[in-house]
Parts: structure tokens; C-alpha cells; sequence
């Protein structure tokens, strides 16, 4: 009886460790796809030609990126806000090790939310569910999206995110364009179609010869100020018009600065607030690509004599000779400097028309 009993408990043991290994999953190739921005607030001008918004960090994990790009806002109307959370799959074994045969590549998305926000009010007017979108169509598949990236289209504002390419796809020869399924902002109608195809219909931006405001301000005049990690400056923006300014420390802001908030009134109580609770931002300015370098200095530094040009030299890869120039004034920069072509470009605004 004894034997018996150790027998049945062996038995038993063998039985239970045997359904364990068969409950356990095997871990396949892939990696996470985790995309959260963060909006917080935002403001445009009463002349409707300079804005920022506002994402906060609070919140966020450590393995995320944070939004503030001008491919999340459609000036004069939308900021957008992602929530994404999913997987990218690839491998060529089942969820148990076992071998498929072929490479699987899918995408799994458990969840895909853009909200949609009003940029003058702060108002939030809607969320689109992305992953509903691909869920409810057996004709469109997610491929990787990392965010929905707005732009304007055909005078009107959209989202775009990465589709999956079909067999028939690849059988033409079409395995390295980009796909992207295109949604309607405000009525959720959407299309699918090739992204270079899209670029094609709409209004190139005209090239220009100009010095690349990032190379005066991050490449030169900052990097040697040390001032370089807080605060990133380009020439233009995505959007007609428009030249892009990111702040990455929002205590560097300056705090009594006449210009920066008669332009923008309610910004200075929304970065206090921020700063009250101890909570990290990032600041995405919008202004007129019109903006001198001067001008921009004075806005964003609290006492833009504290930017030195003492030992601010323009290096041989910079500029037009090819020799290094010391620089004594914002007019310096143009002189030594190369110019480049540059795309003004690609989008024009959504009027809003309130």
C-alpha cells in the first residue's frame, strides 16, 4: 500500500511538472512598442502666427518617448496626444518553440488612442481609436507604429500611421516604401496609400539658401556657451510659415522676459504650475520663420548679454572658405557661415476660423 502511495505521488509529480513545461510560453523575437506623449497645455497668439504646446513628462516610464514634435501639432487648431502600447513580433517559432516553417513579422497592438486637443483653448474634443480603426477592417494591418504623425492633407488635418505592406505588395516590388493608413481628424474617414505616392499630391515646399539656424544657435553659439542640452533650434518648421523651438528644461525658461510673455499671456502660471509640483516638460514653440536670430535670443535667454561671443569661433565645416572665423555679433554668422538648401515647408496650417 505504501508503494502504491509513492507510486501514485511520482505519477502525480511527473503529470503536474509535465503540464508546467507545456503552460510555459516560449519568448519570441520582437520588442515592445510604447508610445506615450503626455499633452498638458497650450496657446497661440492673437495673431495666430506663433504657438506652443506643452507635454509633461509626469507619468511616463523610463522605456517611452515624449511628444512636443511638429508632426504633433496642426497649427492654427490641433495638438495631438498618442497613448500607444503593443508589440512587434518577429520570429520564426510558434508560441511554444516549435518551428513555423517561415519568419512571422505581425504587429499587436493592445491599445492605440490619439486624443485630440484644441490648441487655443486647451480643450480636449475627442480621442480616435486607432486600434479599433485596424481592428474592424480585415484590409488594413498596423506595421510598427511607433505614433500617429499629423499633417494636412488636401487642406485638411490628418493622422498618419505605419500599414503593413501585402504579399501582392512585395511581389511588386514596393517591399521598401513606406505604407501608412491616413485618418481624418475631424470626421474619422481614412485611406490607405503609399506615403511618397501622398507627398507627391500635395505642395512641395520651395527650397531656399539660408544659414541654418540650428548651426548658429546649437552647432556654434550654444555648444560653446554651454548651454547647448536645454534648448534646440531649427530654421523651419513642417508647416508653412513656421520655424520649430524645443525646451527640454523648463526651469531655464526665462522667468521675466517682456516679449516672450506678451506673445504667449498665459504661459508663465502654466510652467509655474509645472515646476510647483516638481514635474519635467518639454516646451514645442512654433514661430514666424521670419524670427531674426536676435530676436530669438531675446526671447529665450533671461539676459541674452550672458550669451558671450568671447572664443565663438565659426569651425572650418561650417564655414565658406572652409577656415575658422571668430564671431563677434549675430551679423557674423551670416558672413562666415555656408549657406544650405533648405525645404520651407511641406504643410500649410488649418485655418481656424472662430
Amino acid at each position: 500500500m505504501k508503494k502504491n502511495k509513492i507510486f501514485i505521488s511520482i505519477l502525480l509529480c511527473l503529470c503536474l511538472y509535465a503540464c508546467t513545461k507545456k503552460a510555459d510560453k516560449i519568448e519570441r523575437g520582437g520588442y515592445d512598442l510604447i508610445y506615450k506623449t503626455g499633452y498638458y497645455a497650450s496657446e497661440i497668439n492673437e495673431d495666430t502666427n506663433a504657438l506652443y504646446v506643452i507635454y509633461s513628462y509626469k507619468g511616463v516610464g523610463d522605456n517611452t518617448e515624449w511628444g512636443g514634435e511638429d508632426d504633433d501639432i496642426i497649427p492654427n487648431k490641433y495638438a495631438t496626444d498618442n497613448d500607444l502600447q503593443g508589440r512587434y513580433l518577429d520570429t520564426f517559432r510558434d508560441e511554444n518553440g516549435n518551428p513555423l516553417g517561415y519568419n512571422l513579422k505581425t504587429t499587436e497592438l493592445d491599445k492605440f488612442n490619439v486624443d485630440i486637443y484644441d490648441i487655443k483653448t486647451g480643450e480636449k474634443l475627442k480621442t480616435i481609436d486607432v486600434k479599433s480603426i485596424f481592428d474592424n477592417d480585415d484590409n488594413i494591418k498596423p506595421d510598427r507604429p511607433y505614433k500617429a504623425m499629423a499633417l494636412e492633407y488636401d487642406g485638411k488635418p490628418y493622422i498618419m500611421v505605419w500599414s503593413e505592406k501585402t504579399s501582392k505588395d512585395i511581389e511588386n516590388g514596393y517591399e521598401d516604401k513606406l505604407k501608412s493608413v491616413f485618418i481624418n481628424i475631424e470626421d474619422e474617414t481614412y485611406f490607405e496609400d503609399w506615403v511618397i505616392d501622398v507627398a507627391d499630391r500635395y505642395k512641395k515646399g520651395e527650397k531656399v539658401a539660408v544659414v541654418n539656424k540650428r548651426d548658429i544657435f546649437n552647432e556654434i553659439l550654444l555648444k560653446q556657451n554651454s548651454l547647448y542640452s536645454y534648448i534646440t533650434v531649427s530654421s523651419f518648421s513642417n508647416w508653412e510659415g513656421f520655424m520649430d523651438v524645443y525646451i527640454y528644461d523648463i526651469g531655464r525658461i526665462p522667468k521675466d522676459n517682456k516679449k516672450l510673455y506678451e506673445l504667449f499671456p498665459r504661459l508663465r502660471e502654466n510652467l509655474d504650475k509645472l515646476i510647483a509640483k516638481g514635474e519635467r516638460a518639454k516646451v514645442s514653440f512654433m514661430l514666424p520663420d521670419s524670427i531674426s536670430d536676435r530676436e530669438l535670443a531675446d526671447m529665450f535667454f533671461e539676459n541674452v548679454e550672458d550669451v558671450s561671443f568671447d572664443g565663438v569661433i565659426v569651425d572650418g565645416r561650417h564655414s565658406l572658405d572652409g577656415l575658422p572665423h571668430k564671431i563677434n555679433n549675430f551679423d557674423d554668422f551670416k558672413k562666415y557661415i555656408e549657406p544650405e538648401d533648405m525645404e520651407r515647408s511641406r504643410y500649410k496650417p488649418i485655418p481656424d476660423n472662430r
